[in-house]
Parts: structure tokens; sequence; C-alpha cells
């Protein structure tokens, strides 16, 4: 099964989908990418 990849919007590197996003027991999610250490926090998702 292929795992989903994620595109840093600072610097465009790609990283897959487990190896970016924290989610956090209040469903917020966290991206940080591995390569430049950006960071985006309160992600909107579906469940709030």
């Amino acid at each position: 099964m292929k795992r989903p990849l994620v595109t840093c919007p600072m610097c465009q590197k790609q990283a897959q989908l487990e190896e970016v996003l924290t989610a956090q027991s209040n469903q917020n999610v966290i991206y940080t990418c591995p390569s430049c250490h950006f960071t985006l926090r309160n992600i909107y998702t579906s469940k709030g």
C-alpha cells in the first residue's frame, strides 16, 4: 500500500504523512517538516 506524501509549503521537500503530522488530544494537528523544521499548528480537520 502506498503511503501519502506531504509537501512542505516552505522548502517543498516531501515526507510521508506519519512522519510530519502529530495529532493532539484536543483534536489539533501539528505539521512539522523534518527537513527545514517549519511548523504549522492548529490545522483545521473535519473533527474540529
